[in-house]
């Protein structure tokens, strides 16, 4: 028997279980993060009386006033039925408005009203649980941050290529 060929067959087999504990540790990494973050919304929205998503909503409004029902969709990452159903109660709760713009009658824009806007601040202002929370992140260097968005993104990039090579086939 050829020990080298063992060893590298061995090689090979130890470079894949650390390729897959890497793996694991990395879908382990987000899982926490998107339990401990979703824990943190539903802790905040219980108190103001919105779930997640609405909280999200008040967010990207509050950052992006006036978009449309397919915009909002778009930049939550929702289904546009999901989305109106959503925008639908918040209205009907005082919470956003639906306006035709005047550049385009065509087009019917979602905003904040004003109990939206005080609602937004109570989850997302300088005082709020959220930004209490994730204070911490002020502390890291700047460069750090900025390297974790790449490789996110990056991350992001190739699950959703995969995804479509899936989904292609």
């Amino acid at each position: 028997m050829d020990f080298r060929v063992l060893e590298v067959k061995s090689l090979q087999r130890s470079e894949h279980r650390l390729q897959g504990v890497k793996v694991d540790q990395i879908i382990r990494s987000f899982r926490q993060v998107d339990r401990a973050m979703g824990q943190l919304m539903r802790k905040q929205g219980d108190r103001l009386g919105l779930t997640p998503v609405q909280m999200m909503v008040l967010h990207v409004l509050y950052e992006e006033p006036d978009l449309s029902l397919n915009e909002l969709s778009e930049r939550l990452e929702l289904g546009c039925s999901t989305m109106s159903g959503v925008v639908k109660r918040m209205v009907e709760a005082g919470i956003l408005q639906r306006e035709r713009l005047e550049q385009d009658q065509r087009t019917i824009a979602v905003r904040l009203s004003e109990r939206g806007r005080a609602l937004q601040q109570q989850a997302f202002g300088e005082q709020s649980m959220l930004t209490v929370a994730l204070g911490g992140l002020r502390d890291m260097p700047a460069d750090q941050i900025d390297i974790m968005l790449r490789i996110h993104r990056t991350l992001i990039e190739i699950l959703k290529r995969e995804g479509e090579k899936e989904e292609n086939e």
